[in-house]
Protein backbone atom coordinates (compact mmCIF):
# COMPACT_ATOMS: atom_id res chain seq x y z
CA UNK A 1 0.00 0.00 0.00
CA UNK A 2 0.97 3.31 -0.67
CA UNK A 3 1.75 5.75 2.13
CA UNK A 4 0.41 8.85 3.66
CA UNK A 5 1.93 12.30 2.87
CA UNK A 6 4.07 13.54 5.34
CA UNK A 7 2.41 16.65 6.04
CA UNK A 8 -0.24 14.31 7.17
CA UNK A 9 -1.13 14.06 10.75
CA UNK A 10 -0.48 10.48 11.77
CA UNK A 11 -3.59 11.10 14.74
CA UNK A 12 -6.09 11.60 12.01
CA UNK A 13 -5.71 8.30 10.80
CA UNK A 14 -5.61 6.42 14.16
CA UNK A 15 -8.27 6.63 17.53
CA UNK A 16 -8.85 9.53 19.27
CA UNK A 17 -7.23 8.43 22.37
CA UNK A 18 -3.73 8.20 20.46
CA UNK A 19 -1.48 11.80 20.47
CA UNK A 20 -1.13 13.29 17.61
CA UNK A 21 2.42 13.23 16.09
CA UNK A 22 4.08 15.66 14.13
CA UNK A 23 4.86 15.63 10.10
CA UNK A 24 8.23 13.69 9.42
CA UNK A 25 10.08 12.98 6.14
CA UNK A 26 9.83 9.91 4.43
CA UNK A 27 13.05 7.95 5.24
CA UNK A 28 11.85 8.33 9.09
CA UNK A 29 8.43 6.04 8.65
CA UNK A 30 10.19 2.85 8.24
CA UNK A 31 8.67 0.05 5.77
CA UNK A 32 5.51 -0.09 5.15
CA UNK A 33 4.78 2.70 7.77
CA UNK A 34 4.42 0.53 10.56
CA UNK A 35 7.45 2.08 12.78
CA UNK A 36 6.03 4.78 14.26
CA UNK A 37 8.52 7.27 16.20
CA UNK A 38 7.21 8.68 19.28
CA UNK A 39 7.31 12.27 19.45
CA UNK A 40 10.20 13.91 20.84
CA UNK A 41 9.68 14.43 24.72
CA UNK A 42 6.54 12.68 25.30
CA UNK A 43 7.15 10.13 28.19
CA UNK A 44 5.35 7.09 28.28
CA UNK A 45 5.53 3.45 29.73
CA UNK A 46 7.10 1.07 27.19
CA UNK A 47 4.51 -1.32 27.12
CA UNK A 48 1.76 0.89 26.81
CA UNK A 49 3.70 3.05 23.67
CA UNK A 50 4.21 -0.55 22.12
CA UNK A 51 0.51 -1.21 22.41
CA UNK A 52 -0.32 2.14 21.04
CA UNK A 53 2.71 1.63 17.95
CA UNK A 54 0.55 -2.04 17.47
CA UNK A 55 -3.31 -0.07 17.24
CA UNK A 56 -1.87 2.93 14.98
CA UNK A 57 -0.14 0.44 12.92
CA UNK A 58 -3.30 -2.14 12.30
CA UNK A 59 -5.25 0.69 11.86
CA UNK A 60 -3.36 2.33 9.15
CA UNK A 61 -2.59 -1.26 7.07
CA UNK A 62 -6.70 -2.00 7.05
CA UNK A 63 -7.62 1.45 5.74
CA UNK A 64 -6.01 0.60 2.66
CA UNK A 65 -8.14 -3.32 2.13
CA UNK A 66 -10.34 -3.04 -0.79
CA UNK A 67 -13.72 -3.51 -0.44
CA UNK A 68 -14.07 -6.83 -0.87
CA UNK A 69 -11.06 -8.04 1.24
CA UNK A 70 -12.86 -5.54 4.19
CA UNK A 71 -15.94 -7.71 3.87
CA UNK A 72 -14.48 -10.80 4.08
CA UNK A 73 -12.29 -9.33 6.91
CA UNK A 74 -15.54 -9.13 8.56
CA UNK A 75 -17.20 -11.91 7.93
CA UNK A 76 -14.07 -13.81 9.13
CA UNK A 77 -14.67 -11.48 12.46
CA UNK A 78 -18.75 -12.66 12.53
CA UNK A 79 -16.90 -16.38 12.10
CA UNK A 80 -14.47 -16.62 14.76
CA UNK A 81 -17.06 -14.64 17.31
CA UNK A 82 -19.56 -17.72 16.38
CA UNK A 83 -16.77 -20.02 17.15
CA UNK A 84 -15.52 -18.58 20.15
CA UNK A 85 -19.33 -18.94 21.33
CA UNK A 86 -19.55 -22.34 20.42
CA UNK A 87 -16.43 -23.56 21.95
CA UNK A 88 -17.78 -21.65 25.48
CA UNK A 89 -21.00 -23.58 25.25
CA UNK A 90 -19.29 -26.77 25.15
CA UNK A 91 -17.10 -25.63 27.90
CA UNK A 92 -20.13 -25.18 29.98
CA UNK A 93 -21.73 -28.28 29.20
CA UNK A 94 -18.07 -30.43 29.98
CA UNK A 95 -18.08 -28.43 33.30
CA UNK A 96 -21.57 -29.33 34.11
CA UNK A 97 -21.26 -33.11 33.28
CA UNK A 98 -17.72 -33.31 35.21
CA UNK A 99 -20.19 -31.70 38.52
CA UNK A 100 -22.80 -34.34 37.91
CA UNK A 101 -20.38 -37.38 37.58
CA UNK A 102 -18.71 -36.34 40.39
CA UNK A 103 -22.18 -35.67 42.43
CA UNK A 104 -23.52 -39.05 41.29
CA UNK A 105 -20.31 -40.82 42.45
CA UNK A 106 -20.10 -39.35 46.28
CA UNK A 107 -23.24 -41.26 47.35
CA UNK A 108 -22.15 -44.06 45.77
CA UNK A 109 -18.44 -43.91 47.80
CA UNK A 110 -21.08 -43.25 50.29
CA UNK A 111 -23.05 -46.50 50.29
CA UNK A 112 -19.74 -48.38 49.75
CA UNK A 113 -19.24 -47.87 53.56
CA UNK A 114 -22.60 -48.90 54.73
CA UNK A 115 -22.06 -52.00 57.05
CA UNK A 116 -24.07 -55.14 55.94
CA UNK A 117 -25.93 -55.45 58.99
CA UNK A 118 -27.74 -51.98 58.12
CA UNK A 119 -27.94 -52.42 54.88
CA UNK A 120 -29.37 -55.43 52.43
CA UNK A 121 -28.56 -54.44 48.81
CA UNK A 122 -30.95 -56.90 46.18
CA UNK A 123 -30.20 -57.71 43.42
CA UNK A 124 -26.72 -57.70 43.64
CA UNK A 125 -25.86 -60.45 42.01
CA UNK A 126 -26.66 -59.19 38.37
CA UNK A 127 -24.03 -56.32 38.09
CA UNK A 128 -23.14 -56.10 34.70
CA UNK A 129 -27.19 -54.63 33.89
CA UNK A 130 -27.06 -53.14 37.70
CA UNK A 131 -23.89 -50.84 36.38
CA UNK A 132 -26.00 -49.68 32.72
CA UNK A 133 -29.15 -48.78 35.04
CA UNK A 134 -27.13 -46.77 37.14
CA UNK A 135 -25.57 -44.72 33.81
CA UNK A 136 -27.66 -42.11 32.55
CA UNK A 137 -27.47 -42.98 29.25
CA UNK A 138 -26.67 -45.89 26.88
CA UNK A 139 -23.22 -47.11 25.86
CA UNK A 140 -23.70 -45.69 22.46
CA UNK A 141 -24.87 -42.44 23.10
CA UNK A 142 -22.35 -39.15 22.71
CA UNK A 143 -23.56 -36.07 23.70
CA UNK A 144 -24.27 -33.08 21.26
CA UNK A 145 -25.90 -29.82 23.23
CA UNK A 146 -24.94 -27.65 20.18
CA UNK A 147 -27.27 -29.43 17.74
CA UNK A 148 -30.26 -27.92 18.45
CA UNK A 149 -32.79 -29.50 15.96
CA UNK A 150 -33.82 -32.68 17.24
CA UNK A 151 -34.54 -34.49 13.83
CA UNK A 152 -30.98 -33.67 13.60
CA UNK A 153 -29.87 -34.94 16.71
CA UNK A 154 -31.99 -38.40 16.48
CA UNK A 155 -29.67 -38.74 12.93
CA UNK A 156 -26.45 -38.96 14.88
CA UNK A 157 -28.07 -40.69 17.40
CA UNK A 158 -28.85 -43.73 15.00
CA UNK A 159 -25.93 -43.52 13.68
CA UNK A 160 -23.96 -43.85 16.54
CA UNK A 161 -26.24 -47.16 16.99
CA UNK A 162 -25.32 -48.48 13.98
CA UNK A 163 -22.01 -47.90 14.24
CA UNK A 164 -22.36 -49.62 17.94
CA UNK A 165 -23.99 -52.55 16.47
CA UNK A 166 -21.05 -53.17 13.61
CA UNK A 167 -18.97 -56.09 13.97
CA UNK A 168 -15.41 -55.62 15.35
CA UNK A 169 -12.07 -56.90 13.49
CA UNK A 170 -12.11 -60.15 15.40
CA UNK A 171 -16.24 -60.87 15.58
CA UNK A 172 -15.72 -60.77 11.53
CA UNK A 173 -12.99 -63.41 11.89
CA UNK A 174 -14.61 -65.35 13.97
CA UNK A 175 -17.58 -65.36 11.68
CA UNK A 176 -15.62 -66.54 9.21
CA UNK A 177 -13.63 -69.01 11.09
CA UNK A 178 -16.86 -70.59 12.31
CA UNK A 179 -17.83 -71.07 8.18
CA UNK A 180 -14.72 -72.27 7.67
CA UNK A 181 -14.85 -75.24 9.98
CA UNK A 182 -18.48 -76.09 8.35
CA UNK A 183 -16.89 -75.95 5.58
CA UNK A 184 -14.15 -78.48 6.44
CA UNK A 185 -16.22 -81.02 7.62
CA UNK A 186 -19.01 -80.73 4.77
CA UNK A 187 -16.12 -81.27 2.44
CA UNK A 188 -14.76 -84.34 4.15
CA UNK A 189 -18.24 -85.60 4.11
CA UNK A 190 -19.06 -84.40 -0.04
CA UNK A 191 -15.92 -83.62 -1.64
CA UNK A 192 -17.87 -81.95 -4.18
CA UNK A 193 -19.97 -79.55 -2.53
CA UNK A 194 -20.03 -75.97 -2.68
CA UNK A 195 -20.59 -73.47 0.82
CA UNK A 196 -22.07 -69.90 -0.04
CA UNK A 197 -22.99 -66.85 2.47
CA UNK A 198 -26.22 -65.26 2.25
CA UNK A 199 -28.55 -63.96 4.35
CA UNK A 200 -27.41 -60.47 6.87
CA UNK A 201 -24.22 -61.80 7.30
CA UNK A 202 -23.63 -61.23 3.09
CA UNK A 203 -25.62 -58.19 3.43
CA UNK A 204 -24.34 -56.09 6.53
CA UNK A 205 -27.44 -55.78 8.29
CA UNK A 206 -26.65 -58.66 11.43
CA UNK A 207 -26.60 -57.48 14.59
CA UNK A 208 -24.25 -58.87 17.09
CA UNK A 209 -26.13 -61.89 18.24
CA UNK A 210 -27.13 -62.44 14.44
CA UNK A 211 -26.23 -66.66 13.37
CA UNK A 212 -24.65 -66.91 10.03
CA UNK A 213 -26.61 -68.28 6.99
CA UNK A 214 -25.05 -71.03 5.04
CA UNK A 215 -26.19 -72.66 1.64
CA UNK A 216 -24.12 -76.21 1.19
CA UNK A 217 -24.97 -76.72 -2.69
CA UNK A 218 -24.33 -80.06 -4.68
CA UNK A 219 -24.87 -83.05 -2.18
CA UNK A 220 -26.05 -85.97 -3.55
CA UNK A 221 -28.55 -87.01 -1.22
CA UNK A 222 -31.80 -85.31 0.29
CA UNK A 223 -31.80 -82.43 3.01
CA UNK A 224 -33.04 -84.17 5.68
CA UNK A 225 -30.68 -87.23 5.54
CA UNK A 226 -27.90 -84.33 4.72
CA UNK A 227 -28.32 -82.61 7.94
CA UNK A 228 -28.88 -85.84 10.30
CA UNK A 229 -25.16 -86.70 8.86
CA UNK A 230 -23.36 -83.23 9.07
CA UNK A 231 -25.67 -83.17 12.94
CA UNK A 232 -23.23 -86.76 14.01
CA UNK A 233 -19.80 -85.69 12.45
CA UNK A 234 -20.08 -82.26 14.28
CA UNK A 235 -20.88 -83.93 17.51
CA UNK A 236 -18.52 -86.67 17.59
CA UNK A 237 -15.43 -83.97 16.91
CA UNK A 238 -16.68 -81.34 19.45
CA UNK A 239 -17.17 -78.68 17.01
CA UNK A 240 -20.82 -77.68 18.10
CA UNK A 241 -22.56 -77.52 21.57
CA UNK A 242 -26.36 -77.50 20.57
CA UNK A 243 -28.26 -78.26 17.33
CA UNK A 244 -31.96 -78.47 16.21
CA UNK A 245 -32.92 -80.02 12.70
CA UNK A 246 -36.79 -78.29 11.45
CA UNK A 247 -37.57 -80.53 8.23
CA UNK A 248 -41.45 -79.89 8.46
CA UNK A 249 -40.29 -76.07 7.69
CA UNK A 250 -41.24 -74.28 3.85
CA UNK A 251 -37.43 -74.68 3.98
CA UNK A 252 -35.79 -77.58 5.80
CA UNK A 253 -32.89 -76.09 7.88
CA UNK A 254 -30.39 -77.01 10.50
CA UNK A 255 -29.35 -74.45 13.24
CA UNK A 256 -25.93 -75.13 15.07
CA UNK A 257 -23.75 -73.37 17.99
CA UNK A 258 -19.96 -73.73 17.66
CA UNK A 259 -18.71 -74.59 21.11
CA UNK A 260 -15.17 -73.15 20.54
CA UNK A 261 -16.96 -68.94 20.48
CA UNK A 262 -20.85 -69.56 20.77
CA UNK A 263 -21.97 -68.59 17.49
CA UNK A 264 -25.10 -69.91 15.72
CA UNK A 265 -25.27 -70.94 11.87
CA UNK A 266 -28.40 -71.79 10.12
CA UNK A 267 -27.34 -74.65 7.19
CA UNK A 268 -30.03 -75.25 4.35
CA UNK A 269 -29.01 -78.08 1.12
CA UNK A 270 -29.20 -77.55 -1.92
CA UNK A 271 -31.35 -74.17 -2.26
CA UNK A 272 -30.47 -70.91 -3.91
CA UNK A 273 -33.31 -69.41 -2.77
CA UNK A 274 -31.48 -66.98 -0.04
CA UNK A 275 -28.94 -66.65 -2.65
CA UNK A 276 -30.43 -64.54 -4.93
CA UNK A 277 -32.51 -63.03 -2.36
CA UNK A 278 -29.09 -61.86 -0.57
CA UNK A 279 -28.13 -60.29 -3.93
CA UNK A 280 -31.53 -58.45 -4.10
CA UNK A 281 -31.31 -56.55 -0.87
CA UNK A 282 -27.45 -56.13 -1.30
CA UNK A 283 -28.20 -53.62 -4.43
CA UNK A 284 -30.72 -52.29 -2.79
CA UNK A 285 -28.81 -50.60 -0.33
CA UNK A 286 -26.31 -49.59 -2.60
CA UNK A 287 -29.06 -47.59 -4.33
CA UNK A 288 -30.45 -46.71 -1.60
CA UNK A 289 -27.41 -46.05 1.26
CA UNK A 290 -29.86 -44.37 4.13
CA UNK A 291 -31.82 -48.22 4.23
CA UNK A 292 -28.74 -49.66 6.33
CA UNK A 293 -28.96 -47.51 9.88
CA UNK A 294 -33.02 -47.66 9.84
CA UNK A 295 -32.82 -51.59 9.19
CA UNK A 296 -30.72 -52.16 12.13
CA UNK A 297 -32.30 -50.18 13.97
CA UNK A 298 -35.60 -51.79 13.44
CA UNK A 299 -34.38 -55.17 13.44
CA UNK A 300 -32.97 -54.43 16.98
CA UNK A 301 -36.81 -52.88 18.09
CA UNK A 302 -38.57 -56.06 16.81
CA UNK A 303 -35.99 -58.70 18.52
CA UNK A 304 -36.14 -56.67 21.53
CA UNK A 305 -40.30 -57.03 21.52
CA UNK A 306 -40.33 -61.21 20.40
CA UNK A 307 -41.62 -59.58 16.71
CA UNK A 308 -38.52 -61.00 14.16
CA UNK A 309 -39.36 -64.59 14.30
CA UNK A 310 -41.09 -65.39 11.00
CA UNK A 311 -42.25 -68.98 12.66
CA UNK A 312 -44.30 -67.00 15.41
CA UNK A 313 -45.98 -64.53 13.18
CA UNK A 314 -43.33 -61.93 13.39
CA UNK A 315 -41.65 -60.04 10.39
CA UNK A 316 -38.45 -61.66 9.48
CA UNK A 317 -35.52 -59.95 7.80
CA UNK A 318 -36.20 -60.34 4.18
CA UNK A 319 -39.63 -58.86 4.41
CA UNK A 320 -38.57 -56.11 6.87
CA UNK A 321 -36.07 -54.90 3.96
CA UNK A 322 -38.56 -54.81 1.64
CA UNK A 323 -40.91 -53.27 3.46
CA UNK A 324 -38.45 -50.23 4.25
CA UNK A 325 -37.69 -50.31 0.30
CA UNK A 326 -41.29 -49.62 -0.18
CA UNK A 327 -41.27 -46.51 2.25
CA UNK A 328 -38.29 -44.88 0.37
CA UNK A 329 -39.70 -45.28 -2.86
CA UNK A 330 -42.72 -43.55 -1.79
CA UNK A 331 -41.25 -41.04 0.01
CA UNK A 332 -41.69 -37.60 -1.12
CA UNK A 333 -37.64 -36.86 -0.89
CA UNK A 334 -37.02 -39.48 -3.98
CA UNK A 335 -38.61 -37.23 -6.28
CA UNK A 336 -37.59 -33.63 -5.19
CA UNK A 337 -33.81 -32.84 -4.57
CA UNK A 338 -34.32 -29.48 -2.70
CA UNK A 339 -36.52 -32.21 0.12
CA UNK A 340 -34.18 -34.98 -0.34
CA UNK A 341 -30.60 -32.49 0.77
CA UNK A 342 -33.12 -31.76 4.04
CA UNK A 343 -34.33 -34.82 4.64
CA UNK A 344 -32.12 -37.09 7.89
CA UNK A 345 -32.48 -40.36 9.05
CA UNK A 346 -34.96 -38.74 12.06
CA UNK A 347 -37.12 -37.75 9.71
CA UNK A 348 -37.22 -40.78 7.70
CA UNK A 349 -38.07 -42.86 10.98
CA UNK A 350 -40.90 -40.60 12.53
CA UNK A 351 -42.24 -40.74 8.24
CA UNK A 352 -42.08 -44.50 8.30
CA UNK A 353 -43.88 -44.76 11.96
CA UNK A 354 -46.19 -42.45 10.70
CA UNK A 355 -46.85 -44.29 7.01
CA UNK A 356 -47.00 -48.01 8.40
CA UNK A 357 -49.21 -46.61 12.12
CA UNK A 358 -51.54 -44.29 10.08
CA UNK A 359 -51.34 -43.75 7.05
CA UNK A 360 -50.91 -47.13 5.04
CA UNK A 361 -54.05 -49.13 3.98
CA UNK A 362 -53.66 -52.72 4.48
CA UNK A 363 -56.26 -53.63 2.68
CA UNK A 364 -54.14 -53.14 -0.72
CA UNK A 365 -50.76 -54.85 -1.78
CA UNK A 366 -47.58 -53.59 -2.24
CA UNK A 367 -44.70 -54.32 -4.85
CA UNK A 368 -41.22 -53.08 -5.07
CA UNK A 369 -40.70 -53.35 -8.71
CA UNK A 370 -40.68 -51.00 -11.24
CA UNK A 371 -39.97 -48.00 -8.76
CA UNK A 372 -42.69 -49.50 -6.13
CA UNK A 373 -46.75 -49.14 -6.49
CA UNK A 374 -49.54 -50.78 -4.92
CA UNK A 375 -52.12 -52.87 -6.28
CA UNK A 376 -55.83 -54.52 -5.02
CA UNK A 377 -55.22 -58.04 -3.42
CA UNK A 378 -57.85 -59.25 -6.01
CA UNK A 379 -55.60 -58.74 -8.76
CA UNK A 380 -53.38 -61.39 -7.75
CA UNK A 381 -55.88 -63.86 -5.97
CA UNK A 382 -55.48 -62.76 -2.72
CA UNK A 383 -58.43 -61.25 -1.46
CA UNK A 384 -59.66 -62.07 1.75
CA UNK A 385 -56.59 -64.49 2.50
CA UNK A 386 -54.13 -64.80 5.20
CA UNK A 387 -55.76 -62.41 8.02
CA UNK A 388 -53.76 -62.23 10.96
CA UNK A 389 -54.94 -61.45 14.01
CA UNK A 390 -56.98 -58.25 14.32
CA UNK A 391 -58.54 -58.11 10.88
CA UNK A 392 -55.24 -56.85 8.87
CA UNK A 393 -52.57 -58.61 7.07
CA UNK A 394 -49.91 -57.37 4.96
CA UNK A 395 -49.61 -58.05 1.23
CA UNK A 396 -46.64 -57.98 -0.16
CA UNK A 397 -45.29 -59.03 -3.32
CA UNK A 398 -41.78 -60.71 -3.52
CA UNK A 399 -39.93 -59.04 -6.11
CA UNK A 400 -38.22 -62.44 -7.11
CA UNK A 401 -39.54 -65.31 -9.34
CA UNK A 402 -42.18 -65.88 -11.94
CA UNK A 403 -44.92 -66.98 -9.79
CA UNK A 404 -46.52 -64.17 -7.35
CA UNK A 405 -45.49 -65.26 -3.72
CA UNK A 406 -47.08 -63.23 -0.56
CA UNK A 407 -44.04 -62.50 1.23
CA UNK A 408 -46.09 -61.09 4.28
CA UNK A 409 -48.94 -64.46 4.12
CA UNK A 410 -46.69 -65.85 7.61
CA UNK A 411 -47.25 -62.74 9.17
CA UNK A 412 -50.30 -62.97 11.09
CA UNK A 413 -49.34 -60.74 14.12
CA UNK A 414 -49.66 -57.67 11.59
CA UNK A 415 -51.61 -55.99 13.77
CA UNK A 416 -49.28 -56.00 16.56
CA UNK A 417 -46.73 -54.66 14.42
CA UNK A 418 -48.69 -51.60 13.27
CA UNK A 419 -49.47 -50.89 17.04
CA UNK A 420 -46.00 -50.72 17.61
CA UNK A 421 -45.55 -48.49 14.55
CA UNK A 422 -48.24 -46.01 15.88
CA UNK A 423 -46.20 -46.11 19.29
CA UNK A 424 -43.23 -44.96 17.74
CA UNK A 425 -45.07 -42.25 16.04
CA UNK A 426 -46.32 -41.03 19.29
CA UNK A 427 -43.17 -41.47 20.64
CA UNK A 428 -41.15 -39.53 18.48
CA UNK A 429 -44.07 -36.55 18.19
CA UNK A 430 -43.65 -36.34 22.46
CA UNK A 431 -39.49 -35.86 21.12
CA UNK A 432 -40.15 -33.76 19.00
CA UNK A 433 -42.64 -30.90 20.82
CA UNK A 434 -41.45 -31.76 24.47
CA UNK A 435 -37.86 -32.28 24.18
CA UNK A 436 -36.04 -28.55 25.40
CA UNK A 437 -33.66 -27.73 22.92
CA UNK A 438 -30.66 -27.50 25.75
CA UNK A 439 -32.04 -30.91 26.89
CA UNK A 440 -29.24 -33.48 26.61
CA UNK A 441 -29.93 -37.23 26.03
CA UNK A 442 -30.74 -40.09 24.48
CA UNK A 443 -33.60 -39.71 22.17
CA UNK A 444 -33.75 -44.02 21.72
CA UNK A 445 -34.04 -45.22 25.37
CA UNK A 446 -36.16 -46.02 27.05
CA UNK A 447 -39.19 -44.62 25.00
CA UNK A 448 -38.36 -47.33 22.21
CA UNK A 449 -34.90 -49.23 23.39
CA UNK A 450 -34.68 -50.60 26.15
CA UNK A 451 -30.94 -50.25 27.25
CA UNK A 452 -30.89 -53.08 29.63
CA UNK A 453 -31.26 -55.52 26.99
CA UNK A 454 -28.25 -58.35 26.90
CA UNK A 455 -27.30 -57.65 23.71
CA UNK A 456 -26.57 -54.13 24.58
CA UNK A 457 -25.32 -55.05 28.37
CA UNK A 458 -23.16 -57.91 26.97
CA UNK A 459 -22.36 -56.29 23.96
CA UNK A 460 -18.82 -57.50 23.17
CA UNK A 461 -19.16 -60.32 25.72
CA UNK A 462 -21.39 -62.51 23.18
CA UNK A 463 -18.24 -64.46 21.54
CA UNK A 464 -17.60 -67.32 24.50
CA UNK A 465 -16.97 -70.75 25.21
CA UNK A 466 -19.75 -73.25 25.52
CA UNK A 467 -19.91 -76.23 27.17
CA UNK A 468 -19.78 -79.48 24.97
CA UNK A 469 -22.93 -81.14 23.82
CA UNK A 470 -24.37 -83.76 25.76
CA UNK A 471 -21.96 -83.62 28.38
CA UNK A 472 -24.16 -85.00 31.01
CA UNK A 473 -25.19 -88.22 29.71
CA UNK A 474 -21.61 -88.41 29.00
CA UNK A 475 -20.84 -88.25 32.71
CA UNK A 476 -23.85 -90.63 33.20
CA UNK A 477 -22.71 -93.25 30.76
CA UNK A 478 -19.12 -93.17 32.30
CA UNK A 479 -20.46 -93.04 35.89
CA UNK A 480 -22.63 -96.24 35.07
CA UNK A 481 -19.55 -98.05 33.83
CA UNK A 482 -17.73 -97.51 36.87
CA UNK A 483 -20.01 -98.83 38.98
CA UNK A 484 -20.86 -101.44 37.11
CA UNK A 485 -17.09 -102.04 36.99
CA UNK A 486 -17.26 -101.57 40.76
CA UNK A 487 -20.22 -104.23 41.18
CA UNK A 488 -18.55 -106.96 39.00
CA UNK A 489 -15.41 -106.58 41.30
CA UNK A 490 -17.56 -107.04 44.33
CA UNK A 491 -19.56 -109.91 43.02
CA UNK A 492 -22.58 -107.48 43.54
CA UNK A 493 -25.65 -107.44 42.03
CA UNK A 494 -24.55 -105.04 39.09
CA UNK A 495 -22.86 -107.69 38.08
CA UNK A 496 -25.45 -109.90 37.38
Amino acid sequence: PSLLPPERPIGSCCRGDLPLLPAMEEEEWGVGGMALPVEAGYDEAPAVASERSAVAGAVVTTSFLRAEEHAAYEEDMVRNEEQAGRNERLRIMLRERRRRKEAEAQPAEAAEKVELEDFMCVGAGDSSKKRLLDESQPPWYVERGHIENVALRLHEEMLDFAHFMKFTPVEVESRRQWVRTIGGVCRKLWPECQLRIFGSFFTGLSLPNGDVDVAVLNVPCRPGTAMKILADTMLASGDISWLEIIESAKVPVMKIRSQACGLRADIVFNMTDGLETSKFIRQRLKEFPHMQPLLIFLKYLLIQRGLNDTYTGGMGSYLLCNVVLHFLQRHPSLREPRLHASTSLGHLLFDLFKYYGRDFRYDVGVSVLDGGYTFRKEERGWGGKGKGKGGISLCLESPLGSTPVDLGGPCFRMSVLRNLFHHGFHCLCHLFVARALTEDGSLLCPLLLDPAHGVITSRHQLLAEQPAALMSMRRTEDTAAGESADAADAGGPAAK
